[in-house]
């Protein structure tokens, strides 16, 4: 599928391309998604060389992602998922882009798409993060009972709260949550409830 729309003329390219990096990199009044986002579509808008703009236009978001301090976009393919929504995308880069040069000028549709996609992106890499390392998604508190529990393998609640100098509804929170993990394990019921650490650490939640 190819580009509906002119781009910029080569003689005019390598001006065009040194004010878009020059804005991107002092910019400093909007979000810096916004900023990437509006940087994506103006550099293909540009369209500097022959072939191969989508997929730099792609390799070039995740380095400015990565630099913005997103660096979840590591887990997560960016590239795969545009191409699984190649529709979309293409059309909400065309009806961005059809505005640019005129006076009603609009790159709304674009930066919902491109925010959409990163949204996505970032919901994978938590998955990804919490089947690698679950542990790095507690709490302060649900790490220290979760390290207490892990020392001494098998523990009452109150002798959790007394530990954590925390309410038994919070410890049963934290309880909850770590038995959601598969962190630890419960033993007996009511008033002589225990939990136990999990032998491995945690397993992977199911689709």
């Amino acid at each position: 599928m190819g580009i509906l729309f002119d781009t910029t003329p080569a003689y005019l390219t390598s001006a065009q391309m040194h004010e878009l990096v020059e804005w991107v990199r002092t910019e400093s009044n909007h979000h810096p998604l916004l900023v990437i986002g509006v940087f994506v579509i103006v550099f293909l808008a540009i369209h500097p060389f022959t072939d191969g703009n989508g997929r730099l236009s792609r390799i070039l978001t995740n380095l400015v992602l990565l630099r913005a301090g997103y660096s979840y976009i590591s887990y997560v393919s960016h590239e795969k998922l545009i191409e699984d929504n190649k529709p979309e995308y293409y059309l909400a880069l065309r009806t961005s882009q059809k505005t640019l040069k005129t006076k009603q000028a609009s790159v709304v549709v674009w930066l919902e798409f491109f925010l959409t996609i990163l949204v996505e992106q970032a919901k994978l890499a938590i998955k990804l993060i919490e089947i690698e390392d679950p542990v790095l998604h507690l709490s302060l508190l649900q790490a220290k009972a979760w390290e207490y529990m892990q020392e001494k393998k098998e523990v009452s609640p109150r002798e959790l709260a007394g530990k954590l100098k925390i309410p038994r509804p919070t410890i049963n929170q934290i309880a909850n949550r770590l038995l959601q993990m598969k962190l630890i394990t419960r033993v007996g019921m009511g008033r002589s409830v225990r939990y136990r650490a999990s032998e491995e650490l945690g397993e992977a939640p199911t689709a």
